[in-house]
């Protein structure tokens, strides 16, 4: 049985918690059967945190489905799912070259 193709998407989260919520959202990740290729997380003064996630997910997964999964835990503010992942991970790349 061959396996599903995959793609890269790029998750852009906010938490309550940068803890709690990196957590809970690469666990779920994680139990979704998906490959993290990249995290970037930013805390703020406020505890508030900002997170850049670049998973690769089967392609039958599409934008609204992994949301659904990533943004169900109180600690998650907010969770945007994208397909440019190339873009943001070259600059991703770039600011850890800086």
């Amino acid at each position: 049985m061959l396996a599903e193709p995959l793609r890269e998407i790029v998750v852009e989260a906010v938490f309550n918690d940068p803890y709690d919520g990196a957590i809970r959202v690469l666990g779920d990740a994680q139990r979704s059967g998906f490959e993290l290729l990249s995290l970037a997380l930013a805390a703020k003064m406020d505890g508030i945190a900002s997170a850049t996630i670049i998973l690769r997910v089967p392609v039958s997964f599409d934008a609204q489905l992994v949301t659904a999964r990533l943004a169900r835990h109180p600690a998650v503010q907010r969770v945007d799912v994208r397909a440019d992942a190339a873009k943001a991970f070259r600059g991703h790349s770039q600011a850890m070259a800086a």
